[in-house]
């Protein structure tokens, strides 16, 4: 039986006994698992580029409903999400509007993005998932 991400943490934790912090952990636990995260700093978002970052959830808007130019109805949910550098919007379309729920997502979340789209909106840096985009989690 493999190790929890919770028990490695934990288990790093007391090995560096808190010399590291735990962004740093959460970044070793993962390469434990084999995912190599070359991430960026919200403050250094460029639009139109695919980023990997580590968040922090500092909001979590309702799912709103609009009319799509092409016909039908689409979903659209936005989180607030920061990190030591700045802050920016986390929008999420259609069906991953339910995302934060099943991944039980609280203010103070902190969450994986990997390879998600950045887009300079009206409101700025505004990060979405996309169709290859990752969102996960972290303990």
């Amino acid at each position: 039986m493999s190790e929890s991400p919770e028990s490695k943490m934990a288990r790093l934790r007391e090995e560096f006994g808190g010399l590291v912090d735990d962004a740093t952990i959460r970044r070793l636990v993962l390469e434990e698992g084999g995912i190599k995260m070359a991430t960026k700093k919200i403050a250094d978002l460029r639009d139109r580029e695919e980023v990997s970052a580590v968040v922090s959830v500092t909001k979590i808007n309702d799912v709103r409903n609009f009319n799509k130019r092409t016909g039908g109805e689409g979903k659209v949910r936005n989180l607030e999400i920061e990190d030591d550098s700045g802050n920016c919007r986390l929008t999420l379309w259609d069906e991953d509007v339910d995302l934060p729920d099943n991944l039980e997502v609280k203010v103070g979340t902190q969450l994986t993005l990997t390879d998600c789209y950045v887009k300079q909106s009206d409101y700025g840096m505004d990060i979405s998932k996309g169709k290859k985009g990752k969102i996960e989690k972290l303990v």
